[in-house]
């Protein structure tokens, strides 16, 4: 696995020149991007063509070749992942991803892309720590399917490092991030197969590194997804899809399994668009009859992204827990909040990535303090906050900023989609009713929200003033 022990995102002051020219050459325009691509190709055309198809869907792009001048790049602009294209080359596109992965610059994840996958290819991108290996024809839809949630894990990975930064700071003494191969060896598998020879070719497939449970179909599966953790869920197509892609829907709606990796097994043939399952959700799709070796090492990417994102997940409740400390709800304190928001302004303007901050007021705290007390007033505080907190991604950072109002700082988010989280959050916490002692009732929240974006001159304090400006 990719050992992603530092930020992919860039110090503040960072050079970007690379980018810069690629996308002046672009005619692109200074707009914040997705995420940042490196390109790496020994075929110009193919090269431009990767590069403006991912410009088109709102990514900045850098190329380069596969000497020292491109993996130059890597060190210089600080993707947040590096594509490369094997071309009729896969074995030489291996070796230098595996180059990439084991110099300074390997701290985000590493995609290959090849014209076929043989057994020896899959083994040694496994080997070598690679992220992903995408066989052509790939259409559209399955490559941005098969990258964007190793983008989303690479921006939860730089989140991780900035707030690590930020506690180092502060004086908070956080334990170091660890590398990405993790000491728990274990891998949880669920696989939903109705009949019991396609379940025991898969679990013989896998063989025993993985601990395998089984669902007899996609419903009992929902049912064991609620109450266990897997690492992984393999799912066999088994005549209609329409229950496996419905499964795959629920999961990417549910904020607490959302990033599950899911693996389709469909029939050679016996399935209509595959696009249609990566649409719907799916990480990864195999064609039966099964190929051993390629379910093996599609697993094996898989279920190593999980750990690494358990992994992250586990160091920001940690940063949190000690840097919230005694604070209502345990989220971050004001003089975190504005300390982080110098440091995610300042990396934003130097990689041009979006940035968002939402702000919530209650405003009818001042009664329930007249009325029922403090006591009251800050359980209603700790239960708002056990709502937003629950309903925001990990790399979502949740802080007090007043004595009546949240901020949530939403790194690497455009401004309308950080205002579809706050229309979330502010329309479940004016329909619940919250329990406070000293009042026989439920009582409600009067709540107002207001979304900013990052712009160029921003600080943390007028980023922040303009959310309060638009508060409604």
């Amino acid at each position: 696995m990719s050992a992603w022990g530092k930020s992919g995102a860039p110090e503040p002051g960072a050079p970007a020149g690379a980018l810069r020219m690629a996308m002046a050459g672009s005619g692109a325009t200074a707009a914040p991007c997705l995420a940042r691509i490196l390109i790496l190709s020994e075929d110009k055309s193919r090269s431009r063509e990767l590069s403006q198809f991912f410009r088109r869907q709102g990514y900045a792009t850098f190329a380069g070749d596969f000497s020292v001048g491109g993996r130059k790049l890597a060190c210089d602009e600080h993707p947040d992942l590096a594509l490369i294209d094997g071309g009729k080359a896969p074995e030489k596109a291996c070796k230098l991803a595996a180059a990439l992965i084991e110099a300074e610059a390997g701290h985000f994840p590493v995609v290959l892309l090849a014209q076929n996958s043989s057994p020896a290819l899959r083994r040694s991108c496994v080997a070598a720590g690679i992220d992903d290996l995408v066989t052509e024809p790939a259409s559209e839809t399955m490559l941005l399917s098969r990258l964007r949630p190793l983008v989303r894990l690479a921006i939860m990975n730089s989140e991780l490092q900035q707030r690590l930064a930020t506690a180092c700071r502060l004086g908070i003494e956080i334990p170091p991030a660890q590398a990405a191969r993790e000491a728990d060896e274990s891998r949880r598998v669920l696989i939903a197969a109705g009949q019991a020879a396609n379940l025991s070719e898969i679990a013989s497939a896998l063989g025993r590194e993985y601990e395998i449970d089984q669902a007899s179909d996609v419903f009992h599966a929902a049912a064991m997804l609620r109450e266990n953790p897997f690492d992984a869920l393999v799912v066999a197509i088994e005549g209609n899809a329409e229950d496996a892609l419905y499964l795959c829907g629920q999961i990417r709606n549910n904020t607490r399994l959302f990033n599950l990796p899911v693996l389709l097994l469909v029939d050679r043939g016996g399935f209509g668009s595959l696009d249609e399952a990566y649409r719907h959700g799916a990480s990864a799709v195999a064609l039966r009859p099964l190929d051993k070796d390629e379910l093996q090492t599609t697993i094996e990417f898989l279920v190593r992204r999980q750990k690494l994102r358990t992994a992250i997940r586990g160091q920001l409740a940690e940063i949190q827990a000690k840097a919230g400390g005694s604070e209502v709800g345990g989220v971050y304190r004001r003089k975190f909040l504005l300390a982080h928001l110098d440091r995610l302004t300042a990396a934003a303007g130097a990689a041009r990535k979006h940035l968002s901050l939402v702000s919530f007021q209650i405003q009818n705290l001042g009664p329930v303090v007249r009325e029922f007390g403090a006591e009251a007033a800050d359980d209603l505080l700790r239960q708002v906050a056990d709502w937003i907190l629950a309903l925001v991604r990990v790399e979502d950072m949740v802080a007090r900023h007043g004595d009546k109002e949240f901020c949530v700082v939403l790194p690497d988010t455009a401004i309308e989609d950080a205002q579809v989280v706050a229309h979330r959050i502010s329309g479940v916490l004016l329909n619940t009713q919250f329990a406070v002692p000293g009042s026989d009732i439920p009582i409600g929240v009067w709540l107002q929200s207001g979304c900013a974006d990052f712009r160029s001159d921003d600080t943390a304090a007028s980023l922040i003033a303009r959310a309060h400006q638009n508060l409604s």
